[in-house]
C-alpha cells in the first residue's frame, strides 16, 4: 500500500484543536504550579490576583470561582515566589516555591484580615502529586552537584527504581562510552531520550543517545519508567533532561575536577578467582590479570552562565565543557576520549502574552581506542570521530497566551547525528585466532542520522458541575533518516579453523550501505478529572509508524571485484505500516483532609517504537554480502588473489549465486504490527513531611505481539537454483529440523555438559532469509519497589529505592520451530528474560542484564552549616544481584550458516541462575566545604569512588573450548579519588 507523506490536514486538525483549547505543557521540559486561595475560615476566594516571579517575566493569574489559580509550563527551579492580593485582606508573599519537571506542585494560600504589612511565608511545596501517575525518579540540581557520581546521565539511570545497566562506572572510567540498560519489564530498545522537549533518541540504535552531555548544564533530570501519561509513546525508560535558562539575575558557575592514575588504589584481587586450567581451556592457566579501564588521567572542566539582556523581556544562557578521559584497558591498550559540549539558550518575552525560546546543543566526541578488550587488541580498536554534518541539535519554540485558561505552543527541532568508527589497523584484513582474539584490523562504520520534528501540544482547564478538568492533547510528526556504511577493510575477514597445517576460513565481503527513512505521526488526548479527593487520568494515544528503503550503492569487493561486484539498489517500501491506538487510565485517591497519603492505580498500553533496522528489513544491501573460501593466508594483513582457495559454501543469503549481485532473501508480513505492552500499576505514597515522601509501587507487565524472525526454507537441495531466485521460500516448521548433540565438554564447575542443537533435515535447505512477523512469544514481568525521597531541608536530603523483579518468558510449544537455544534461554516458558549488552567482540559482550534485586541510596548531610568550619558529607550506595554468566559452546551447523560464518553460541545450561557473577555492592563518598563571599561561592570537594576497594568479577571468557576459556576479562575498577573546585556567582 502506498502512503502519502504526513498530511497537512493533520496539522490543520491539530491547529483547529488549538483554537478550541489551551495547548498542553511540554511535560518533557517543564512543570506545573497549581494553587487555591482561601480565607481564614477556609472558604475559597475567587478574584484574587496572584503574581508569580522567579522564572523570568512576572506572570499574573486571577483565581476562578473555586478560588483556583494555575501557572502551567514553568521551567524547573526552587526559587519561585507568589504574591496574592485581594481587597479587604492583607497581601501574602510566599517564597521558596519548588517546581520540578513533569510534576504538578499544589500550593494552598490563606489570606488573613486587613493589616498594614505584607505577610511573608516560606512555601511548603509538597512532593506528592495527585495529578500524575508514573514510576521513576526526579533528580534535582542539588542532587547533581552534591552527590558523588561519575557525572553522566547513565549514572543517574542507575539510581532509578528497577533500572539496570551493563556497567559500573567508577569515578568516570566508563564515561567515554554509553551504557546499555533496561527498565522494569522494558528492553533498552524502547528507551526515549529528550533534551528540553526535543526527542533525540537514535532510531538506528534504539535506546541510545546521539551525543554526550555537560553535566552542569542541567537544571533537572526526570526518569519515567511507566504510567498513564498519554503524551509518552513507549513503555521504556524515558529520560528528560532540562537545561538551565537565564533569569532576571546574572548567575553562573565553573568547575575543574580531576582524577589521576596515581590516586588509584592497588588492585585487591584474589588470584584464586583467575582462570584455572581444565579441559574447557586446553589446561591453560591465567597467569596474571591487569585491571581494565584503569584511569590514567581524567580532567573535567567547564563553565555556564546566564542572565537578562533586557530585564523581564530577554534572557540568555550558555555552557561549555571539555572533559578528557584517558584510560588504560587490559594489556595496557590505550583508550583516550575527548567530549566537547556546548549549549546556548535564548528566552524572550515578546509581548505580555507571547514568549519564545531558541536552543542549540552541540556534542562532539573523539575517542581513540574504542572497544579495547582481551579479544580486541589495539590495532582492532576503533578511533571514533564525527561524520557527516556536525552533530548539533537545535529548536525554536513559541507560546501564545490567549487568556488565563488558553494558550498555544508550537515547536520545530532538528537533530544532526553522525559518527564514524575507523579501525586503528587501517586497511589490513581482520583475523581471528584460535583463542578468539582479533588481529590486524576490524570493521569500519560510517553513519549519518539526521532527524526533523514538529510538535503542537495543548490543554484546557474548565469545570463541569463539581468536576475540575484539565484536558491535554497534542500532535507531532518526526522524520528520521539513516545512511550507513559497514565495510571489512582489505576485502574481508579470516577465521582460524584450528591453526596450521589446516586451512583457514576466508570470508570475502561486499560493503553494506543501507539508507532508510522512518516517519512517525502521533495524536494524543488526556483528561485529568478531579472530584474532591479523587483524581482520574483518562487518555488515549494514536501512533502511525512507517518507513522506506532509499536508493543506495554498494561498491565491489576491492580484492576480487568479479566475486562481489558493485550493486545499485533502487530502494523500496518497508512492506508494512504500524498504526496503534493505546488507551491509558489512572486513578489517585488522597486519604484524609490533609491528603498526606495517596493510593494509586493505573492501566496503560504501550506500542513499541519502530527502528530503522526493522523498517529496512527488506533491504538486500542493508547487511554485508559474503562469499566463503579456504585460504592458507595464515592471518597475514594483506590479501592477494592467489590466497583465495576453493569456495566452501554458498554465499550469504543476500548474494545472488549466478550474478553475485544483490538478492532479496528476506520477507515481511504485510500485516506486521507493533509489539504491545500492557501495564498495571498499584501504589501508595505517604508524606512523612511535605518534603519527605515514602512509597511502595507494584508493577505487572504483559509484553505480547512480539516481532519474530522466522527462517525461510526451500523444499529443494539447492536454495540458490535459478528457478528459485525469484522466491524467498516458505516459513520453517518444527518438522523441518532434526536434533543433534555436541561432544561432551567439562565446564569450570567440574560437570560434563552436552548441548543440543538442530539441523535442517535432508531435503530442506535455506539461504538464511527470514520472514519478519508477529509471534506468540510473550514476556511477563512482576516487580515491586520501595522508594523514599527527602528534599534538601533541615540540613539533609535523601533519595533511594529497593527493587525486586521477576521477568520471564511465556512461550507455547508451537513457537519452537527451531528449538536451538542461541541467546539466553527463551525456548522454555518460565525462563528468565535476559538482555544482552553487545556483540561478542565488544568490551561488554559477555554481559547479560538480569537481577532479581537491586538498590540505590544516596544522600547528603550538612555538618554545622552555621559555623565557619562547617562542611557537607554525602554518600551514594548501589547494589544488585550478580548478572548471569552464560557459558556457551560455539557450534558450526552444517545446514545453516550464520551470516559471518563464525558459528553460533549455545548455552550449556538454559537456566540463567545456573552460573552467576558475584553480587555487587559499591560505596561512593564525598566531602565538600563551601565558602561564600557576598554573591560569590567557592566549593572545594573530594570524592572517593569504590571506597571499600572491592574487586568483583564482572566478566569472564564464556566460550568453552578456547585457550582463554573462563579467564577473567573484567573486574570492578579499584578505589580512586577525585578532587575538584566549583566557582559560582549570582
Amino acid at each position: 500500500m502506498k502512503h502519502r507523506p504526513f498530511p497537512m490536514r493533520t496539522f490543520s486538525f491539530a491547529a483547529l484543536l488549538l483554537l478550541l483549547a489551551l495547548p498542553a505543557l511540554a511535560q518533557l521540559q517543564s512543570g506545573n504550579l497549581y494553587g487555591t486561595v482561601k480565607s481564614p475560615t477556609g472558604e475559597t476566594l475567587p478574584g484574587v490576583t496572584v503574581t508569580l516571579t522567579g522564572g523570568g517575566a512576572p506572570q499574573v493569574q486571577v483565581t476562578d470561582a473555586q478560588g483556583r489559580f494555575r501557572f502551567p509550563g514553568l521551567a524547573p527551579g526552587s526559587n519561585y515566589a507568589l504574591r496574592a492580593e485581594l481587597q479587604g485582606f492583607s497581601p501574602l508573599e510566599s517564597s521558596g516555591v519548588v517546581v520540578n519537571v513533569g510534576r504538578n506542585t499544589d500550593i494552598e494560600l490563606t489570606l488573613s484580615g486587613q493589616v498594614e504589612d505584607v505577610i511573608n511565608v516560606v512555601a511548603e511545596s509538597p512532593l506528592l502529586d495527585t495529578r500524575r501517575i508514573s514510576t521513576g525518579t526526579t533528580v534535582t540540581n542539588a542532587d547533581l552537584e552534591r552527590i558523588p557520581t561519575s557525572r553522566d546521565p547513565w549514572s543517574v539511570l542507575q539510581s532509578t527504581p528497577g533500572v539496570l545497566t551493563d556497567r559500573i562506572n567508577v569515578g568516570g572510567n566508563e564515561s567515554g562510552q554509553q551504557s546499555q540498560y533496561v527498565g522494569p519489564g522494558s528492553g533498552g530498545d524502547q528507551a526515549v531520550w529528550a533534551v528540553d522537549g526535543v526527542v533525540i533518541t537514535d532510531m538506528a540504535a534504539l535506546g541510545s543517545s546521539p551525543g554526550y552531555y555537560d553535566f552542569d548544564a542541567f537544571e533537572e533530570m526526570q526518569v519515567t519508567t511507566g504510567g498513564s501519561d498519554a503524551s509518552i509513546a513507549t513503555g521504556g525508560v524515558v529520560l528528560n533532561m532540562v537545561t538551565k535558562r537565564g533569569t532576571n539575575e546574572w548567575r553562573g558557575s565553573g568547575r575543574y575536577l580531576t582524577s589521576k592514575g596515581s590516586w588509584q588504589s592497588d588492585l585487591k584481587f584474589d588470584r584464586s578467582d583467575l582462570g584455572q586450567p581444565g579441559p574447557f581451556n586446553n589446561n591453560r592457566t591465567q597467569a596474571a590479570f591487569k585491571q581494565g579501564n584503569r584511569i590514567d588521567n581524567i580532567v573535567d572542566w567547564g563553565a555556564e552562565a546566564g542572565g537578562p539582556i533586557v530585564r523581564d523581556r530577554l534572557w540568555i544562557w550558555g555552557s561549555y565543557a571539555k572533559p578528557k578521559i584517558d584510560l588504560l584497558t587490559i594489556n595496557d591498550f590505550s583508550d583516550k576520549t575527548t567530549l566537547e559540549d556546548w549549549n546556548a539558550k535564548l528566552n524572550a518575552q515578546v509581548t505580555p502574552s507571547n514568549s519564545a525560546t531558541g536552543f542549540v546543543w552541540k556534542s562532539d566526541k573523539v575517542k581513540l581506542g574504542r572497544n579495547a578488550s582481551p579479544t580486541r587488541p589495539q590495532e582492532t580498536t576503533w578511533d571514533q570521530s564525527d561524520f557527516g554534518p556536525s552533530p548539533t541539535t537545535w529548536k525554536v519554540e513559541d507560546t501564545q497566551i490567549f487568556g488565563s485558561n488558553f494558550f498555544a505552543t508550537g515547536m520545530y527541532s532538528k537533530v544532526n547525528g553522525g559518527f564514524q568508527l575507523v579501525p586503528e589497523g587501517g586497511n589490513a584484513v581482520a583475523f581471528r585466532d584460535p583463542s578468539l582474539i582479533w588481529h590486524n584490523s576490524f570493521l569500519l562504520e560510517q553513519i549519518e542520522r539526521p532527524q526533523d520534528q514538529y510538535k503542537l501540544d495543548g490543554s484546557n482547564f474548565f469545570n463541569t458541575s463539581n468536576l475540575s478538568h484539565e484536558l491535554k492533547y497534542g500532535a507531532g510528526y518526526r522524520k528520521v533518516e539513516q545512511s550507513t556504511l559497514f565495510s571489512w577493510p582489505g576485502g574481508g575477514l579470516e577465521i582460524s579453523l584450528g591453526g596450521a597445517p589446516n586451512p583457514n576460513l576466508l570470508i570475502l565481503s561486499r560493503d553494506a550501505t543501507p539508507r532508510v527513512r522512518a516517519d512517525y505521526t502521533n495524536l494524543y488526548a488526556q483528561d485529568t478529572v478531579a472530584l474532591g479527593n479523587l483524581t482520574a487520568n483518562i487518555g488515549v494515544r494514536w501512533d502511525r509508524q512507517g518507513g522506506k528503503n532509499l536508493p543506495s550503492v554498494a561498491p565491489a569487493n576491492p580484492v576480487f571485484p568479479e566475486a562481489l561486484p558493485e550493486v545499485r539498489y533502487a530502494g523500496q517500501g518497508a512492506g508494512f505500516t504500524w498504526s496503534d491506538v493505546t488507551p491509558r487510565l489512572g486513578l489517585t485517591y488522597a486519604l484524609g483532609a490533609e491528603r498526606r497519603t495517596l493510593l494509586r492505580a493505573s492501566y496503560s498500553r504501550f506500542a513499541d517504537q519502530l527502528g530503522t533496522g526493522t523498517a529496512g528489513w527488506l533491504n538486500p544491501i542493508g547487511g554485508l554480502g559474503y562469499r566463503y573460501f579456504y585460504t592458507y593466508n595464515n592471518g597475514a594483513p594483506t590479501l592477494q588473489l592467489t590466497d583465495i582457495g576453493d569456495e566452501v559454501a554458498a554465499p550469504s543469503g543476500n548474494v545472488n549465486p549466478i550474478t553475485f549481485g544483490a538478492l532479496q532473501s528476506n520477507a515481511v508480513n504485510p500485516n506486521l504490527s507493533a509489539p504491545l505492552t500492557d501495564e498495571v500499576l498499584l501504589g501508595v505514597e505517604h508524606a512523612l513531611l511535605p518534603e519527605f515522601v515514602v512509597g511502595l509501587n507494584l508493577n505487572y507487565r504483559w509484553y505480547h505481539n512480539s516481532l519474530e524472525a522466522e527462517r525461510l526454507v526451500f523444499d529443494a537441495t539447492d536454495p540458490f537454483a535459478t528457478s528459485l531466485l525469484g522466491s524467498v521460500g516458505r516459513p520453517h516448521q518444527r518438522s523441518d529440523y532434526v536434533q543433534r548433540t555436541s561432544s561432551p565438554q567439562v565446564a569450570p564447575d567440574g560437570r560434563t555438559y552436552t548441548v543440543t542443537y538442530y539441523e535442517l533435515r535432508p531435503g530442506v535447505t535455506t539461504r538464511n532469509g527470514f520472514l519478519l512477523t508477529n509471534g506468540d512469544r510473550e514476556q511477563r514481568f512482576k516487580g515491586a519497589s520501595a522508594t523514599f525521597n527527602k528534599r534538601l531541608s533541615n540540613r539533609w536530603m535523601l533519595r533511594g529505592n529497593v527493587s525486586y523483579q521477576d521477568w520471564t518468558w511465556d512461550i507455547p510449544d508451537s513457537e519452537n520451530e527451531d528449538p536451538t537455544d542461541t541467546v539466553a534461554g527463551g525456548v522454555v516458558s518460565g525462563t528468565e528474560v535476559l538482555q544482552g549488552s553487545g556483540t561478542t567482540s565488544g568490551p561488554k559482550g559477555s554481559v547479560y542484564i538480569n537481577s532479581k534485586w537491586s538498590y540505590s541510596v544516596n544522600g547528603m548531610y550538612q555538618i554545622a552549616p552555621d559555623r565557619p568550619w562547617g562542611f557537607n558529607v554525602a554518600a551514594n550506595l548501589t547494589g544488585r544481584q550478580g548478572y548471569p554468566l552464560r557459558y556457551v559452546r560455539r557450534i558450526a551447523r552444517q545446514t545453516i550458516t550464520d551470516a559471518a560464518g563464525t558459528g553460533i553460541d549455545i548455552p550449556i545450561n538454559s537456566d540463567p541462575n545456573a552460573f552467576r557473577y558475584p553480587n555487587v555492592n559499591v560505596v561512593d563518598l564525598r566531602v565538600e566545604k563551601e565558602f561564600t563571599f557576598n554573591q560569590v561561592g567557592l566549593t572545594l570537594g573530594v570524592d572517593v569512588f569504590n571506597a571499600l576497594n572491592e574487586s568483583f568479577v564482572l566478566q569472564r571468557q564464556s566460550v568453552l573450548g578456547a585457550n582463554t576459556s573462563n579467564f577473567v576479562t573484567e573486574i570492578l575498577s579499584p578505589r580512586i579519588y577525585r578532587v575538584g573546585a566549583r566557582f559560582s556567582f549570582r
